[in-house]
């Protein structure tokens, strides 16, 4: 009877030990806010804003562990609507990491990543410092890419070389951690859109798929939610959230071999 009742408590102790190492997450991702402010001196909630407000609160009530946001978080560069944006944002009392789209930067308008950056990590709580980038969480590596050029306006993105030796380097460095790449604007296109399909995609693929630990791509740009899996990489658009009203859930599972199943929702603000 002792012999059993000590095989049961180790089944348990086994059973609760893999629960509490489980390195299983979930996120919301939020892309295309285009958040533009009323500016008539009436101060007017502008449907935009409306629209953040609302995923703003969703998020605080719901079960993530993370937020992100893709990119195009300004329907044009300017610092009172950046202002504007952080401040919103600031609400948000789970980890939120921010990064740019080609909406976002302006040289004409000096609103370059630099001054991007400044401004919104002041104003929000924002964990992204610039991009490229990286954050380690747990047994996860967080990598957050631009792809916007800076110089010319374009909705056509570019990783440059250095950005990809970058992306290179990174998931060399941490070759033992599951990598999610954040960015803004998609190595594999939802839809066919000779306007907004990056240039020379075959430079992106090569690096990522000589490494054998990127488990997500996550992007926004298109205004649509679509996801294809490529070489054990999950591609993963998210929609609009000015447009459609929504943004995606997003949720890691540990599988016992190591692996992951990465599953996707759409929420819709009301």
């Amino acid at each position: 009877m002792k012999k059993l009742f000590k095989i049961l408590c180790l089944l348990l102790f086994i059973i609760f030990s893999q629960a509490a190492f489980a390195q299983d997450k979930t996120i919301a991702v939020i892309s295309d806010v285009h958040l533009t402010s009323d500016k008539s001196g009436e101060n007017k909630m502008t449907p935009s804003i409306q629209s953040l407000l609302k995923a703003v609160d969703m998020v605080n009530q719901g079960n993530f562990e993370q937020v992100i946001f893709l990119g195009d978080n300004l329907n044009s560069a300017n610092r009172y609507d950046l202002a504007m944006f952080a401040k919103i944002i600031k609400r948000i009392d789970k980890p939120t990491f921010v990064i740019v789209g080609n909406r976002d930067l302006s040289k004409t308008k000096n609103m370059l990543k630099k001054e991007y950056f400044r401004i919104l990590n002041k104003f929000s709580n924002n964990k992204v410092k610039t991009v490229p980038s990286y954050k380690k969480d747990g047994d996860f590596i967080y990598i957050f890419l631009s792809g916007v050029n800076e110089n010319i306006p374009s909705y056509r993105g570019y990783y440059k070389m250095a950005e990809l030796d970058f992306l290179d380097a990174t998931l060399t460095k941490f070759k033992d951690k599951k990598a999610i790449i954040f960015q803004h604007f998609p190595i594999i296109e939802p839809k066919e859109d000779d306007v907004r399909k990056i240039v020379k995609p075959e430079n992106y693929m090569n690096v990522i798929n000589k490494h054998n630990n990127v488990i997500a791509v996550i992007s926004g740009h298109y205004h649509m939610e679509n996801v294809v899996e490529e070489n054990g990489i999950k591609h993963i658009s998210v929609g609009s959230l000015y447009n459609n009203g929504e943004f995606e859930q997003i949720k890691f599972f540990e599988n016992k071999d190591g692996s992951y199943t990465i599953t996707t929702k759409i929420l819709t603000v009301d």
